[in-house]
């Protein structure tokens, strides 16, 4: 058995004063119409996403067919059941219940695109006369519908992120290293290698080329990028890839199996002078017993008087994670006819010098470096740009170079002597951002 649902609905058609009419504002003419037939089955479950949907169905259809002015939709949400005004004792106790059980309603909603103000006609609508049914004079036709929300709990699987990471432990600290002469003896010296504790963040060394490897292991894991060889090789050294810029974090967190220890016989310029000068071929470890090692190790290196040498040294712990290199230590054994002491001092690098000079003919080109124009719009925005007005000069160049050596409005003295006469130009040079791409 079928049965037909209508929605009658009162509209406020004007809302303000009405000049014409007199109306006091909030007040004015109303149009009323139904909205239907819904059809129903006697019986027939409905979900609640089915019943929005026949509504607004016959919404759009009373709209298009013109019996609706404005076209109407309704919504639905669940909600806790909490207590209401002006109902029953009865019906109070069975919504306090509820609640407590922490039961829900579906709470239905009509909204009309105008937003003009409307009601809800329950039993007492005009449907009876068009709907073609029969109607007994004083009566208004109605239906007895039950409604029973049953909730349906489904456990999806949904991807709340998606991320490509490795799990490493953090690489140790360096060691901490001791020199101890010998009495009477000038060849020989032994060092002392102890774990150290502590954390910091640096720039990774290389001193093998294995070391190439475990450096971009270490990069992907802690900075999830991916760098290539090459971009390894020449971290910190001022690589202009800005993820070969990030320093890793090295920490002792797990105990140190073995050390390695680097001499060379000439003052180094750089920790690459260490490369392929390891003291001993294979790490250096005091094993106690089966898989039994001491974090504290002893080794005589053998050397000769009077003869300086350059040293350090670099943790490996458990994993096969190494750490960067210790201050390098100068050592020198010094037997003066028999009175001997050993000499030792942390070696400083020497500061390179910069070549300011360049020489030249005809031409003189002088222009920013490609880290300097480089416009990222991940870092920086441009701003409102106006067609009369040169862009802002920061926008331009890495964040790293715009916070250490930004040539953007900075004036530059650059000096032009001639071979021949020995003469002198002075040129005053200042860069700005005029917008204009020269090719």
């Amino acid at each position: 058995m079928s049965f037909y649902w209508y929605l009658d609905i009162e509209e406020n058609s004007f809302s303000g004063a009405d000049g014409a009419t007199g109306l006091p504002i909030g007040k004015g003419a109303q149009t009323t119409f139904s909205v239907g037939p819904i059809e129903f089955t006697d019986g027939e479950t409905l979900t609640v996403i089915g019943l929005v949907t026949r509504i607004n169905t016959a919404f759009e259809d009373a709209f298009e067919e013109g019996v609706s002015p404005n076209r109407y939709y309704i919504e639905a949400r669940l909600r806790p059941i909490g207590s209401a005004v002006g109902i029953s004792k009865a019906a109070e106790n069975k919504l306090n219940t509820a609640e407590s059980q922490r039961e829900l309603a579906v709470e239905y909603k009509i909204y009309n695109t105008d937003n003009i103000g409307f009601s809800l006609q329950f039993r007492s609508g005009r449907h009876g006369s068009e709907s073609g049914l029969p109607v007994t004079p004083g009566e208004v036709p109605a239906a007895s519908v039950t409604i029973r929300n049953d909730p349906s709990i489904v456990a999806y699987s949904t991807a709340y992120c998606q991320i490509d990471a490795a799990i490493t432990d953090k690489p140790p600290v360096p060691p901490d290293i001791v020199f101890v002469p010998f009495v009477g003896v000038n060849n020989k010296i032994m060092i002392l290698f102890n774990s150290n504790a502590g954390e910091k963040k640096e720039y990774p060394i290389i001193l093998r080329d294995n070391d190439v490897s475990f450096i971009l292991d270490e990069y992907f894991a802690q900075h999830g990028v991916e760098l290539k060889p090459d971009a390894a090789m020449a971290i910190g050294v001022g690589h202009s890839e800005r993820d070969a810029q990030k320093k890793l974090q090295y920490r002792n967190d797990d105990p140190i199996r073995k050390y390695e220890l680097f001499r060379v016989g000439a003052a180094p310029t750089s920790y690459n002078s260490f490369k392929g000068f390891n003291v001993t071929n294979a790490p250096i470890q005091a094993e106690l017993g089966p898989d039994k090692f001491s974090t504290a190790v002893a080794y005589v290196d053998r050397i000769v008087p009077n003869v300086k040498y350059w040293y350090c040294a670099r943790s490996i712990d458990i994993h096969e994670n190494i750490s960067n290199p210790t201050y390098i230590f100068e050592l020198e054994m010094v037997d003066n006819r028999g009175q001997m002491f050993m000499r030792q001092k942390i070696f400083a690098f020497k500061p390179q010098k910069l070549d300011y000079k360049k020489t030249g003919r005809r031409f003189l080109a002088i222009e920013p470096r490609y880290e300097q124009m480089n416009y990222n719009n991940n870092e920086e925005s441009p701003g409102t740009v106006s067609l009369n007005e040169a862009p802002s000069s920061n926008i331009l160049g890495h964040g790293s170079v715009r916070e250490v050596s930004s040539i953007w409005g900075k004036k530059f003295k650059v000096r032009v002597t001639s071979k021949k006469t020995g003469r002198k130009i002075d040129l005053n040079v200042a860069f700005k951002n005029t917008g204009v791409v020269i090719p």
